[in-house]
């Protein structure tokens, strides 16, 4: 028999309008939506036998998708600890319970941008066989970069199974994708440039367009997609011009950078929650030669930000969560920093719904409509009325994937 459920006197967030639809109806049977629109009682009683669930004007919302985030780093002042301690076992292990914390936070897709020992495919494998409740996992394996370049942080002589897999030439790049997908990889990572948390400039560029192209290669003949790290102006260039389709971080984004991202139709992650490390990480531990890159990286980064979405941009929600006081679980922050530099509270939210579902190419996600997969969540209030009550965990009551209640947060919802 089939899994029927009833959601009635909703106030709809459906992802994809600009308009939110009040006292609206929606049909769920089994992992599906079936019906979206005004309540009509004769649709209901056509409906059978069904569970009811009167929403009393709570907000339904299609469930959210963090597109940055590394599972084997949980928010330390410093995340080399964990890296260097850690068995690829333990780790998963880890993840495991933050990818959790994500989920209970409304968050029901995940993709992992670097992972020590592969975790994010063994924990995306365990959550798509039903071994244990999770986000799906959408997912990276280790990113590519070069010899001593972002990701390659770790002196000659310390064996470190680290987030990256080193390489040097088109050759090893191809291999390297080929690698990453044969393990089940959805996305190739790539480091374009340097970063805040390796040593050196982070703002030079590493990867070379040509070995940027031979992975995007890879991936397209698979039917994946990739992404790149990437802060300064140089790399950003390469990476769109090598066909990546997700651009990370993009700090130094010029004029015409922002032309490329028109002309290739990519998507900026501008991943905000990032900037947590100066606001807690002086007092927190975290090694001055970070803040200190970082406190450098912020004005331009939200000045860019803000030109990007002037000039039409596509931008998506990404948190890069695991990064020092940037915790698992505060995914929502992010939608509140977007605001914050000039997405409307609507626009906000299709960043973590449809328009990440878009650049994932998870085409049956992100939107309530008929026909998708019923991932959605019960909001107590109005996000339009303030994005900040995505982040308070107990206005979260009900978190559905595929149809299936998979966190409650009170039994009277």
């Amino acid at each position: 028999m089939a899994n029927k459920k009833i959601f009635k006197n909703a106030l709809l967030i459906d992802g994809k309008s600009n308009t939110v639809r009040k006292e609206a109806l929606v049909m769920v049977e089994d992992e599906r939506i079936t019906y979206v629109g005004s309540y009509d009682e004769t649709i209901v009683q056509q409906a059978g036998e069904a569970e009811l669930f009167d929403l009393k004007g709570m907000t339904l919302m299609p469930g959210m998708i963090d597109t940055h985030v590394h599972l084997c780093m949980a928010g330390e002042a410093s995340t080399f600890t964990d890296m260097v301690m850690d068995t690829p076992a333990f780790a998963a292990i880890k993840g495991v319970e933050r990818a959790k914390r994500s989920l209970e936070a409304g968050f029901t897709t995940l993709r992992t941008m670097g992972e020590k020992g592969h975790i994010d495919i063994a924990i995306k494998k365990a959550v798509e066989q039903g071994i244990i409740v999770g986000p799906t996992i959408f997912a990276s394996g280790k990113a590519l970069t070069i010899t001593g370049g972002h990701g390659d942080m770790f002196p000659e002589g310390v064996n470190v199974d680290g987030i990256g897999i080193v390489l040097d030439g088109v050759d090893q790049a191809r291999r390297a994708a080929r690698e990453q997908l044969k393990l089940g990889a959805d996305n190739i990572k790539m480091m374009a440039t340097g970063g805040g948390m390796s040593p050196g400039p982070g703002t030079i560029a590493q990867l070379t367009i040509e070995e940027m192209q031979a992975a995007v290669e890879e991936a397209v003949k698979f039917e994946k997609i990739t992404a790149a790290h990437a802060i300064g102006v140089e790399g950003i260039h390469n990476a769109l011009k090598a066909g990546v389709r997700t651009i990370e971080h993009g700090t130094f984004l010029d004029d015409q950078g922002i032309e490329l991202f028109l002309e290739k139709n990519a998507y900026l992650v501008p991943t905000l929650s990032a900037f947590k490390t100066i606001k807690y990480g002086r007092a927190g531990g975290v090694p001055e030669h970070h803040i200190k890159k970082v406190e450098y990286y912020q004005t331009a980064h939200e000045a860019n930000l803000q030109k990007a979405i002037a000039a039409g941009v596509k931008i998506v929600a990404g948190t890069d969560a695991g990064t020092p006081f940037n915790y698992h679980g505060e995914n929502a922050y992010e939608l509140e920093c977007l605001v914050r530099n000039g997405l409307s509270e609507m626009d906000a939210i299709k960043s973590a719904t449809q328009v990440a579902a878009e650049a994932l190419r998870l085409t049956e996600l992100g939107v309530i409509e008929a026909g998708k997969i019923a991932d959605m969540i019960v909001v107590d209030g109005n996000p339009l009325h303030d994005i900040k009550i995505l982040q308070d965990k107990a206005r979260i009551k009900r978190v559905y994937k595929g149809g299936q209640l998979v966190h409650i947060n009170s039994a009277e919802c």
